[in-house]
């Protein structure tokens, strides 16, 4: 059972159909060699249904990542992997229409999340202790976004940011951005105060939210695309 489970996850995880079979045979493989093994031991073992049971998660792993949820799912997890939470990726995952990739106008909120006395901070410590006090802010700001249901366009040393109601149209766009800034702020608190204790500094943190008519859609070349915005307001 646990094999069949792995190869399943294999098929699904993995894109590359020649490394799905690769992997998928190389398994197999290891089953029969681990019976004969054992075998050898005196321990009787029939590899039979271990064999089967992976062959058929392998076939069947294989045909959904082939067919058109398959696909969809492969490519939602290309755009959005690790930027948004699992509920929010179930949601996208389940809507009637994909998320409008090649652009569109629509109503939405954004969240930013940045450190204004970066280059103070930068002055006074050094790069090991400004790289980590950096990476816990990104840290920090991109968890409360994630679970408050908004999808993180950028999480690194500048700003931290994330949109409402862009990838999926919905009304309380702004609602939910209030309120997962309020939970950024809380968490953000906590931040303040571990950098008191650990580097002995400060840092001053803003949240801000825009709400209005924005572009929304996929920005920018590959490998360095992502799903984001440009605001039509100010």
């Amino acid at each position: 059972m646990a094999l069949g489970f792995g190869l399943a996850w294999t098929t699904l995880r993995i894109y590359s159909v020649a490394l799905k079979l690769v992997v998928a045979a190389v398994a197999l493989v290891e089953v029969a060699v681990l019976s004969w093994l054992l075998q050898l031991g005196g321990i009787s073992w029939s590899p039979c249904t271990a064999l089967v049971a992976g062959t058929l998660a392998t076939f069947f792993g294989l045909v959904y990542s082939l067919s058109k949820a398959g696909r969809r799912r492969q490519m939602l997890e290309e755009v959005f992997g690790g930027r948004i939470s699992l509920a929010t990726f179930q949601r996208i995952l389940k809507a009637d229409a994909l998320p409008p990739f090649a652009g569109e106008k629509r109503e939405a909120s954004v969240v930013d999340c940045q450190i204004f006395n970066r280059r103070e901070l930068a002055g006074r410590l050094s790069a090991p202790d400004f790289t980590a006090l950096s990476n816990a802010f990104s840290d920090a700001a991109a968890l409360a976004l994630r679970e408050g249901g908004g999808v993180l366009t950028g999480s690194g040393g500048e700003q931290t940011r994330a949109l409402f109601g862009a990838v999926l149209p919905d009304p309380a766009h702004a609602a939910q951005a209030e309120e997962a800034a309020r939970a950024v702020g809380e968490r953000l608190k906590a931040f303040r105060h571990e950098c008191m204790a650990r580097w002995g500094v400060e840092p001053y943190c803003q949240v801000s939210i825009h709400s209005g008519a924005m572009i929304v859609g996929v920005f920018g070349s590959a490998p360095l695309n992502g799903f984001d915005v440009v605001l039509t307001e100010e």
